[in-house]
């Protein structure tokens, strides 16, 4: 129901524009139509034209028919008024097969365009369905590259403490062990060097050592 209103509609708009352009004296092109429509599908609009033009022809050809003569002038120029309408049809019959041929081809020049019109408009319908999915998957693309730096961040996050981690017990680990304390007996000792323990040991040895010519302790009675 929709659909056939739509038609209705375009018929009236396209009567009405070839009205208006034949009112104006330019002739009546599927564009010129058009322009005045404001926009719209060639492959809608071209039929149209082609309708109400022929029905426009028609109509002007039905009226080209020779018209009553008057009641006064009926028996007397009737005969010539006939002769001179066949003589003009004739001369615009003979117009008409001139341009006969050209007329045809202009016919098949328009059904071309009219076809490459539409192959045109289904491209450019497929190229705007293409762009839009295209649209679509660059917009997931970037969802996806956002999640993806957001992770990213996330795990340089980890290596970075991940990292002091490690440094921290790097340092630890080659900081020096703090010496013992010094005991009581020996705080104003001073440490004892390698010649002072080769003394100790050579006055150790001598005391133990006897002299021969050393008398023996007398034993008591």
């Amino acid at each position: 129901m929709a659909q056939k209103k739509n038609n209705m509609s375009l018929d009236k708009q396209v009567r009405d524009a070839i009205q208006k352009l034949t009112a104006n004296g330019k002739p009546v092109t599927n564009q010129a139509v058009r322009d005045i429509l404001g926009g719209g599908s060639f492959r809608d609009i071209a039929p149209k034209v082609k309708q109400v033009t022929a029905e426009i022809a028609a109509k002007e050809q039905a009226a080209r028919a020779a018209p009553e003569m008057p009641e006064d002038f009926r028996d007397a120029a009737a005969a010539m008024w006939q002769m001179s309408w066949e003589l003009a049809d004739e001369i615009a019959a003979s117009d008409r097969r001139a341009h006969a041929t050209e007329i045809e081809r202009l016919k098949s020049e328009v059904d071309e365009a009219l076809a490459n019109c539409a192959l045109v408009e289904d491209e450019r319908d497929g190229a705007e369905m293409r762009v839009q999915d295209l649209e679509m998957r660059l917009d997931e693309a970037r969802a996806l590259l956002h999640d993806a730096q957001l992770e990213i961040a996330r795990l340089d996050g980890r290596l970075m403490e991940r990292e002091k981690d490690i440094v921290s017990r790097v340092r630890r680990q080659k900081l020096p062990r703090a010496p013992e304390g010094p005991t009581e007996n020996n705080t104003d000792t001073p440490p004892e060097t390698e010649d002072d323990a080769q003394l100790d040991m050579f006055s150790k040895g001598k005391a133990g050592k006897k002299k021969p010519d050393d008398p023996e302790p007398i034993a008591a009675e």
